[in-house]
């Protein structure tokens, strides 16, 4: 025998069956939480109203809105950004001042709520341009989003 003989290395397999159980602890837990969830009230509650009018129009048409509703994201993204600050230094300030925190979130209620009306406005103005088929048709689109719940986001177009 040599004895240069390399010692074995015994940490190895416990390594890789600390390495497995681990791997099926995730594994588990995260089947645990399907299963649990797939028969809740939650799975079964209809998705937000909002979302539901999107998701049940067209594919082109989904992405106009989408494209529209990125401008008007990025349109307020300064006042955001300042709005953020202004909140950051309220949130800081001692003594505490309510009335100024209230202030910044009203103003951010306001903002979400122009948003919301020109999104509103235009996704009325696609719908009344419909003819009465493709009205029906997007109706039909609509009960299916309703029904899935918050389930799968099959892409119809």
């Amino acid at each position: 025998m040599s004895a240069e003989t390399k010692p074995k290395r015994r940490w190895m397999p416990i390594v890789l069956v600390i390495s497995l159980a681990l791997n099926f602890l995730v594994i588990g837990m995260a089947a645990g939480t399907a299963w649990r969830l797939k028969g809740s009230d939650h799975a079964k509650a209809p998705p937000g109203f909002g979302p539901a009018l999107y998701r049940a129009l067209p594919k082109g048409e989904r992405n106009a809105m989408w494209r529209e509703l990125s401008a008007l994201h990025r349109k307020g993204a300064k006042e955001r950004a300042e709005d953020f600050a202004a909140m950051s230094q309220a949130l800081r300030a001692v003594p505490f001042d309510p009335a100024a925190v209230e202030v910044l979130l009203q103003q951010q209620t306001r903002s979400m709520v122009e948003i919301q009306d020109e999104l509103k406005t235009r996704w009325l103005a696609r719908v009344t341009a419909m003819s009465d088929a493709e009205r029906q048709k997007y109706a039909d689109r609509l009960q299916e989003v309703v029904s899935r719940g918050h389930k799968g986001k099959k892409d119809r177009g």
